[in-house]
């Protein structure tokens, strides 16, 4: 009975979140965004600055705190492109990614049982080929505190929207979104955005020899800047 259960929940959850989506394309992009495949030690470091080179199969990176970092760029390389949205584009069942930290104070959202209301610090807007990405949340390293959600709008209240990222009623995350915090609409780019000058956060193996090769970069355009 408990497997059918789970079995059951999790039909729910992927009919309601995914929406039709191969789950193939979402786990890709679970290990995209840096949580560990199978066979993996660790996530990927992270680096947020500027591309100042690329050469052949090779990107330098200018980090944000004055790092200089090369970066081994593999075929399978992922490449995500980040244009300016909006939150008038947000609505019930748009997938989205926001980081955020936790306030001393429930979400204003009213559900059976009370939710702790998290401030946004970005929001993405993901484009449908991409539903499914990273879907959960977790501890994210853009300041100590900082958490990460994707899923499905489930609920929205004035600038506050429900995360909902699993089949229990406390697998979501309330977050309030500021006028004043980036927001960006993010889509599948390709290798042709790498470029001098474009602002970026990349996440890296680090190999036996000490170099490092990229697994995702998520490139900023006219003039975005990747908040991640």
């Amino acid at each position: 009975m408990e497997v059918r259960s789970a079995m059951c929940a999790m039909r729910c959850f992927v009919n309601r979140g995914l929406r039709g989506w191969p789950m193939a394309a979402a786990l890709m992009f679970v290990f995209a965004l840096g949580k560990p495949a199978l066979g993996q030690d660790a996530e990927p470091d992270h680096f947020r600055g500027e591309i100042t080179s690329v050469q052949g199969s090779t990107m330098v990176v200018k980090t944000t705190n004055g790092r200089t970092v090369r970066l081994v760029l593999p075929d399978n390389l992922t490449v995500i492109s980040l244009t300016k949205g909006s939150f008038t584009e947000v609505d019930f069942g748009t997938y989205v990614g926001a980081v955020a930290y936790q306030l001393d104070e429930y979400s204003p959202i009213v559900r059976d049982s009370a939710v702790w209301l998290h401030k946004g610090m970005e929001l993405r807007i993901i484009d449908e080929k991409l539903r499914g990405i990273a879907i959960g949340e977790k501890k994210w390293d853009l300041t100590p505190v900082a958490k990460i959600a994707h899923g499905w709008v489930d609920d929205l209240e004035d600038r506050v929207l429900s995360i909902k990222w699993g089949p229990s009623d406390y697998d979501e995350t309330d977050v309030e979104i500021p006028r004043d915090v980036p927001i960006h609409r993010m889509a599948l780019g390709d290798a042709s955005l790498l470029k001098p000058g474009t602002p970026v956060f990349a996440g890296a193996q680090k190999g036996a020899d000490g170099k490092y090769t990229a697994v995702f970069v998520f490139c900023g355009q006219d003039g975005m800047v990747p908040a991640l």
